[in-house]
């Protein structure tokens, strides 16, 4: 009886530790969605008052991330992962003459550490990429575009709690910097390019508080 009990023992920990192991995997996806703040410099907006801009600031993001996290541990329970990530940004606002609609997309390779626990981990991650910028505006009901493609940065804290052993709910803090010198502009089907111009030039980037769900494999 007793080797029977410290069978079911030994057992019972084996498959422990394999869902454990099992739940960090080898590779991460994931998806997440939600609040986003616009910071820094509004470029070529419609209208410069401060409530429309402030209004402005206020809009939703998603991401896709992919982290190869392997088998080989540093300082303990720690993993390097080299990765990818995708973020769009949607910031709107409309008054009586004109509208804005602000559309960013990043993409770039990261580095993340990630701390790997028994039910969670937590990571930080950060790389360099590319974004582009659109504003979809409207100016007197007519199409109005404000355009760009810049080099851009961002560092991110995210903490994951394990849900099985390939599934796991995470919160993921992102912010992303890039900054503007130049744009261009379509409207009335004509297109210029507009050179440091005296308003909207500088710093400008996204905060955004994230939540989603991971995939291990």
């Amino acid at each position: 009886m007793k080797k029977y009990v410290l069978l079911f023992g030994l057992l019972i920990q084996a498959v422990s530790v394999l869902a454990q192991e099992a739940s960090v995997g080898k590779s991460i996806f994931s998806v997440h969605a939600g609040a986003s703040w616009y910071l820094g410099k509004m470029i070529g907006i419609t209208n410069n008052s401060d409530a429309y801009r402030n209004d402005l600031r206020n809009g939703i993001a998603w991401d896709a991330n992919y982290y190869f996290l392997g088998d080989k541990y540093i300082f303990g329970s720690f993993k390097l992962a080299p990765g990818l990530i995708y973020q769009g940004g949607r910031y709107k606002n409309a008054h009586d003459e004109s509208s804005d609609k602000i559309l960013m997309h990043y993409v770039a390779p990261q580095v993340a550490l990630t701390m790997v626990q028994k039910h969670y981990q937590l990571q930080f991650s950060g790389g360099v990429g590319y974004q582009l910028y659109h504003d979809k505006s409207t100016v007197y009901d007519k199409p109005r575009k404000v355009s760009m493609g810049k080099l851009a940065g961002n560092l991110a804290l995210s903490g994951e709690y394990f849900l099985t052993s390939h599934w796991g709910a995470s919160a993921r803090l992102n912010w992303l910097a890039s900054s503007s010198e130049s744009y261009s502009v379509k409207y009335h089907n004509e297109k210029w390019d507009v050179e440091n111009p005296k308003t909207g030039t500088g710093y400008f980037g996204q905060l955004s508080l994230l939540f989603g769900l991971n995939y291990h494999f």
